[in-house]
């Protein structure tokens, strides 16, 4: 059974806020995060579960992924920051013996560090950024998706 990793950084965020946790995100970031969905539904990379910083920006994220793609998502408190990029991967692991596509939103330097570290290379990870693994290779995990960015 292939096992799948999507990796999202939140949309772009307003640059400021009372505090950091409640940068909402901004139109265009909005729009972005929208397009990209649109991405995955149309490769038809559709996760069982979405798990999502606590932070604003990236449960508005979440909230506009889940509504593209019609799955459900929940709040994973560690996913705001702290994990590092290995602590986040071994998260993922585990979630994925219990299902087939999982999609995490976060932030960075943590996503782009995990997607390198999961295939060998880096790659910007701009907000909105997506990239899907396949994880049923044991040794380096394939790049199978990468969202493009169109000028919206």
């Amino acid at each position: 059974m292939t096992k799948t990793l999507i990796l999202m950084r939140h949309g772009q965020a307003k640059p400021y806020a009372p505090a950091d946790h409640l940068r909402p995100l901004t139109p265009y970031g909005k729009q972005v995060v929208c397009a990209h969905a649109g991405q995955l539904f149309k490769q038809n990379l559709l996760p069982d579960l979405i798990l999502a910083s606590p932070l604003l920006r990236a449960q508005e994220t979440a909230q506009i992924v889940s509504g593209v793609l019609q799955t459900p998502y929940q709040t994973l408190d560690l996913l705001d920051g702290r994990l590092s990029a290995d602590g986040l991967l071994k998260t993922a692991r585990q979630t994925l013996m219990q299902t087939n596509t999982l999609m995490l939103i976060g932030h960075n330097p943590n996503m782009a560090i995990a997607a390198q570290l999961l295939c060998g290379q880096y790659f910007p990870f701009d907000p909105g950024t997506i990239a899907a693994f396949d994880m049923s290779i044991t040794e380096k995990s394939q790049l199978i998706f990468r969202s493009i960015h169109e000028h919206i």
